[in-house]
């Protein structure tokens, strides 16, 4: 039996050294195994957290954006603004010159201005009547 048990002793011994390391590979394993579950854990525990503050983070650019869209609403609003009352001024002022020069030859030319106006009044005042007898 003595000679059985050396042999057993001397297939083993070479196995030690790898079953050593298998038994602590095992033992990583579990370690790692283990902080993965506390990581999944606490990845779940932090899971409503994140979403509140991405929902947060997701309202503030909302709000910014809507902000942003507003103030360059309101310069488009206050620019047209500016273009028409620059748009009137300029239909005044042209106005204002048609009617001094309208003045202008009225002075100058009395009877011609006088003969044009008699002139386009009958003519005013034939399309006038030519609709109404339809």
């Amino acid at each position: 039996m003595t000679d059985l048990s050396g042999a057993a002793d001397n297939i083993t011994e070479p196995l030690d050294p790898m079953v050593k390391r298998a038994k602590r590979t095992i033992a990583d394993a579990k370690l790692t195994m283990r902080d993965a579950k506390k990581t999944v854990t606490s990845g779940r525990a932090a899971a409503p957290e994140v979403a509140k503050r991405a929902k947060k983070i997701a309202s503030e650019q909302v709000d910014s954006v809507k902000s942003q869209a507003s103030e360059q609403l309101e310069s488009a609003r206050q620019l047209a603004q500016e273009q028409l009352e620059m748009a009137r001024e300029l239909a005044e002022a042209q106005l204002e010159n048609a009617r001094v020069y309208v003045k202008e030859q009225v002075s100058e030319r009395p009877l011609i201005s006088t003969a044009a106006a008699i002139g386009i009044g009958f003519v005013l005042g034939m399309i006038f009547t030519a609709g109404s007898r339809r």
